[in-house]
């Protein structure tokens, strides 16, 4: 099994600001809410919106259904994903969207990659996290977008058919080797 994430695309884009020196804590998984297109044309499109001004939105990272990467906004930066979580967290969007009752094998294992990568490099444990109705982590960890509730906009990706617990699994594996 392939360790590093199989990054095919690269952009630097707009839609960041500086974390202020806060370290992540949490990385956060979402949907794009859009359709896999085979090839790296869907991460491309997502990053070209990233770059708008008017999306006001970014991820660190994104991930499609053919085990491909995109990434946007480096680790130093904060990436616009989760409101008022950002400075503390990393973000990875997942082509696809919350209603889709599985999720691609290879999208899986390659968000797994960036987990474990991001778990060893920031010391975020490969396990589900949790926060508070007034914005503190409570445990570091993996969390859905929709577990943010108010204070991470509200959203409900990646969905509840999003297979969390293989998803650690895999990356608990990769941080093993």
């Amino acid at each position: 099994m392939r360790v590093a994430p199989n990054v095919v695309v690269r952009m630097n884009v707009c839609n960041q600001s500086t974390r202020h020196g806060t370290r992540p804590s949490i990385i956060v998984i979402h949907s794009t809410e859009s359709t896999n297109v085979v090839g790296p044309a869907d991460l491309k499109n997502i990053g070209t919106w990233f770059n708008n001004p008017a999306a006001q939105a970014s991820a660190h990272a994104c991930t499609d259904a053919d085990g491909q990467s995109a990434r946007y906004v480096s680790d130093a930066a904060k990436a616009w994903h989760v409101a008022w979580y950002n400075a503390q967290s990393l973000g990875i969007e997942q082509i696809g969207r919350a209603n889709q009752t599985s999720w691609p094998d290879a999208q899986i294992e390659e968000t797994a990659r960036w987990i474990a990568m991001w778990s060893e490099r920031y010391d975020i444990p490969v396990r589900k996290g949790a926060v508070s109705r007034d914005g503190r982590v409570l445990r570091s960890g993996v969390l859905r977008h929709s577990e943010l509730g108010h204070l991470g906009g509200d959203h409900h990706d990646p969905g509840p058919h999003f297979p969390m617990a293989e998803c650690l699994r895999i990356a608990r594996k990769i941080r093993n080797r």
